[in-house]
């Protein structure tokens, strides 16, 4: 019976040793563990899947206005080239709904009471990126990584053969980690890659149209913090170091 017993309880330890390290897995992506969909996953919600993938087909087109259009001839017209310039980027976006306590219909606000969904500055926030849709931008920099280690990997995700959704960093120094100034761009490179597209020393240089916000978390001495960040899609990309 006590050999019997001993070997349970090791059993019961190793499955809690599996358990915690498949927590620490999932929760390794911040936007994921608050619940944040992929963009991907928000434009399909947005726009309705089909069996014909025109939805992904929608996510990942260039706009209209930049088809065909020589890539010589949009690096001329590039409106910004510096993230300073971008009013609303890098902003708290955390609104009501996205502040109150998992599981519950309480606002987190102290005695529970009720607040504005959004508030003034954070409306004028996203008013004010708002203005930069369409518009041409280049910047340097780098790869964000998930999480703030040295080796932590970076954060990109081949949601399509080819296709990958990249958080980008405009600190290419990573002077400051968490990194704040982010974008989070579309791009189309070769395929297989994984978040071994690029590495942790490249700096990349990138061309590109912003299409509208995305909202992302941003984790602070262990608060998660809703930010809001442009979104672009990529249309030339060159490493340079």
């Amino acid at each position: 019976m006590k050999k019997l017993s001993i070997s349970r309880s090791i059993q019961f330890i190793l499955l809690i040793g599996l358990l915690s390290l498949s927590f620490a897995c999932a929760s390794s992506d911040p936007n994921k563990a608050a619940g944040i969909p992929t963009s991907l996953e928000k434009f399909k919600a947005q726009e309705g899947d089909s069996k014909t993938s025109d939805v992904t087909v929608k996510y990942w087109a260039i706009p209209e206005p930049y088809k065909d259009v020589p890539i010589e001839q949009i690096k001329s017209q590039i409106e910004i080239t510096d993230y300073m310039v971008l009013k609303g980027a890098a902003t708290n976006a955390g609104t009501e709904a996205t502040g109150r306590l998992k599981g519950t219909d309480r606002s987190i606000v102290a005695g529970g009471a009720s607040v504005p969904e959004e508030t003034p500055k954070n409306k004028k926030d996203r008013e004010a990126l708002a203005e930069f849709t369409n518009k041409l931008i280049s910047l340097e920099g780098v790869v964000n990584t998930i999480g703030t280690q040295k080796k932590s990997p970076l954060d990109i995700k081949e949601r399509e053969p080819g296709k990958y959704e990249i958080w980008f960093c405009a600190d290419k120094n990573q002077e400051r980690k968490p990194c704040r100034y982010r974008a989070f761009l579309l791009y189309e490179g070769p395929e297989g890659k994984g978040d071994t597209l690029f590495t942790h020393d490249n700096v990349i240089k990138f061309w590109g149209v912003l299409l509208e916000e995305k909202i992302g978390i941003l984790v602070i001495t262990g608060y998660k913090v809703s930010k809001r960040y442009p979104k672009i899609r990529v249309l030339d990309l060159e490493v340079i170091k």
